[in-house]
């Protein structure tokens, strides 16, 4: 008797390129769809969204990801950044050994090389395994700590609007305030750790020593550290930018990420905001 359940959904990540037009047609989707599962990337779907939004939903809605790390693309790498925060399984390839990074040499990868059959097959072996045993990655130690800004709780893919009034907004430099909020019933102390904001590179420091440029471009701003918070106690943080609005770069939607730096690694939480009028 034929079964009316969904089929598992495999959501793939790599750089829009025709390059990777084979390696997707021939070697991925029927890997997936051998295994039992439906497979798209994000140019194969139909939304009203905006890309990034997307993306971020469907790898929240992925039972697994794939995702070709070839070439480094900093967008794929974001990406697989994000599901690992979600605790999602992500089977990583590459064609070459020399495009894994340090920080996720320590992870398995199919090295495919010019064989598209042979990744079809070991890819296939692969998704049907995980699709067998599914298994949840553990998430990186959470913070105790809420965040916001204007109000609003800092959580993967929400748009945080700052509202400023008209000459605020014309001015090139501007300031977010972020609130720490200790939420829980115990004393927070947050010895050796560090927050970050990171926003595209048209949001630049005011004061170049509070922040570094990254080599997608993106400055990661230092906020500093939190010292000890008492249950229901409230922090404020503020980062000052110099904002370069020339060439109608967008101060709606702005891709930010909010890092905190923890002796067990990084964590992540990718969102949008927007500067807006009053």
């Amino acid at each position: 008797m034929a079964t009316t359940a969904p089929k598992p959904f495999v959501f793939v990540l790599m750089p829009f390129d025709e390059f990777f037009g084979d390696v997707y047609q021939l070697g991925i989707k029927p890997a997936a769809e051998g295994a039992g599962a439906y497979c798209e990337r994000i140019d194969e779907q139909i939304f009203a969204e905006s890309i990034l939004q997307r993306i971020y939903n469907q790898i929240a809605k992925a039972d697994l990801i794939v995702a070709d790390m070839t070439g480094r693309n900093p967008n794929v790498f974001y990406e697989v950044g994000y599901a690992h925060a979600l605790g999602k399984t992500v089977i990583l390839l590459t064609r070459n050994t020399d495009d894994i990074p340090f920080d996720l040499k320590h992870y398995p990868h199919i090295i495919y090389g010019g064989s598209i059959a042979g990744l079809k097959d070991d890819l296939g072996k692969r998704i049907a395994y995980h699709l067998a045993n599914p298994t949840r990655e553990a998430p990186p130690e959470l913070s105790p700590l809420e965040f916001t800004i204007a109000g609003s709780v800092i959580e993967p893919g929400v748009v945080i609007e700052v509202r400023m009034d008209r000459n605020t907004l014309r001015e090139f430099r501007k300031t977010i305030i972020i609130g720490v909020n200790n939420p829980g019933e115990n004393v927070v102390a947050w010895k050796g750790r560090a927050v970050g904001l990171v926003l595209p590179e048209y949001f630049s420091p005011y004061i170049e020593s509070n922040a570094v440029q990254l080599s997608d471009k993106r400055f990661l701003h230092s906020i500093g550290t939190i010292g000890t918070l008492l249950p229901g106690a409230w922090d404020t943080l503020r980062v000052d930018l110099n904002v370069d609005r020339g060439g109608g770069k967008p101060l709606r939607n702005v891709p930010a990420e909010l890092k905190i730096f923890t002796p067990t690694g990084p964590q992540s939480t990718a969102f949008f905001l927007s500067l807006v009028e009053v």
